[in-house]
């Protein structure tokens, strides 16, 4: 009978007889009879029940609504009735406006070259920086730091964006088709340098540069294009000349050409110390170098007490005293002075070294290749700043410093908590 009705189950749905009984799992178990319930083994609930989920929030309030974040973790219980975490799901915020309330999604801040520029974005390239920077300064200063580097980011953001849409507009086909062929020739050396196994070479990618293929070679792209146009306009422009060379060499011939460096020597003992001052006295008088016996007198540094550029006028154009400089320039080299007093002090000097410095002369291959790249790294600078002016003066259509306020204010706003 049984069978013959789940056999109807399966072909059509018909109605079940009036003859036709209930059959359980009990039916099959011929130990288990509903006189003797001490033989049934009792499974608490909780080992059958499924998983639940638990949600925590926290609301964070703003100015026209508030940010929900809601934290969602799958909860087991086990059959000793503790609770035991399964998995964590990954945070969601909703946000929840008030009515006639605003709320911030994304800001348009201006224009470059035609093409917007949304906070958002532009956010993405520093994130990780402002919110190390939040972590680890207090507000005021972490607020300087994060205007510093909205600035310096957004300078280059600029620079690069009119760089590369100017260097795009002067491309022609055959340079376009090059150009799609260099950035063929680098993919394919990039997934050799993986062993020629493509989905290698771009987890690679992700894991050193945090790109894909496409944005990296989008990169060396752009890296290329930038350099061929700023080759093509700057540095015809940084040509420097023999005569820039003689000119740079005059205005440094102070320091190619230096004045020798001159050490001297001071030992001062005071009247009151009648044995030492006598000591020091009978000690030049038998030849005693002048270290040594600024040594056994206890000046610091064994005597040693200023060094000087020697003027070309020599020991007469040195700023000391004039009777210092008299007594310097009756001495020879190495050898005490006569006595000096001053007050209730007598004093030695001695000229101990004269350090020449050999003079480096404009004939030098170095010293020309050196002046030359200073000169053309100077120039470089300052031509690329007048080519980006004249780039921005034609292609940006809102004021630079009223657009890094405004992405300065919605970083502030958005990544560092209100006290």
């Amino acid at each position: 009978m049984i069978a013959a009705v789940i056999a109807a189950g399966c072909r059509k749905l018909v109605d079940r007889p009036e003859t036709a009984i209930e059959v359980g799992t009990r039916d099959f178990n011929s130990k288990v009879s509903a006189g003797s319930p001490s033989d049934v083994v009792q499974v608490p609930p909780s080992v059958f029940a499924p998983p639940s989920v638990r949600s925590t929030s926290e609301v964070e309030q703003e100015s026209g609504g508030e940010q929900v974040t809601t934290q969602k973790s799958i909860v087991q219980t086990e059959s000793n009735g503790t609770e035991k975490t399964v998995a964590t799901l990954a945070p969601t915020e909703d946000i929840r406006v008030k009515p006639g309330g605003r709320w911030t999604v994304d800001s348009l801040v201006g224009q470059i070259n035609g093409r917007p520029v949304y906070a958002s974005k532009f956010m993405q390239s520093i994130e990780d920086r402002i919110l190390r920077i939040v972590a680890e300064n207090p507000r005021a200063a972490a607020q300087r730091m994060i205007a510093q580097l909205v600035a310096e980011r957004f300078e280059q953001y600029i620079n690069n964006e009119l760089i590369i849409a100017e260097a795009e507009g002067m491309l022609t086909t055959e340079m376009r088709e090059g150009l799609f062929a260099w950035l063929q020739s680098v993919q394919e050396q990039t997934v050799s340098g993986y062993g020629g196994n493509r989905t290698e070479a771009t987890q690679s990618l992700q894991d050193q540069f945090g790109m894909t293929m496409d944005q990296y070679l989008q990169e060396r792209r752009d890296e290329a294009l930038a350099q061929n146009l700023l080759s093509r306009r700057v540095k015809p422009r940084t040509i420097v000349s023999w005569r820039d060379v003689e000119r740079q060499y005059s205005i440094l011939e102070k320091e190619f050409d230096p004045s020798p460096i001159v050490t001297i020597g001071r030992i001062r003992v005071t009247e009151s110390e009648t044995a030492m001052l006598e000591d020091v006295r009978a000690r030049f008088a038998r030849g005693e170098s002048f270290v040594d016996v600024a040594k056994v007198a206890g000046m610091e540094r064994d005597g040693v007490w200023r060094q000087d550029k020697l003027p070309p006028s020599g020991i007469s154009g040195l700023d000391l005293a004039e009777d210092i400089r008299k007594a310097l320039a009756a001495a020879e080299q190495g050898k005490p002075t006569t006595e000096v007093k001053r007050g209730t002090s007598v004093y030695w000097f001695c000229l101990l070294s004269e350090e020449i410095i050999e003079a480096r002369p404009i004939f030098d291959p170095m010293l020309q290749r050196k002046i030359r790249g200073g000169l053309q790294e100077q120039r470089a600078r300052y031509e690329q700043y007048r080519y980006l002016a004249s780039l921005r003066d034609r292609w940006v259509t809102n004021d630079i410093d009223q657009m890094t306020r405004r992405l300065t204010d919605i970083a502030v706003a958005r990544y560092l908590p209100r006290e």
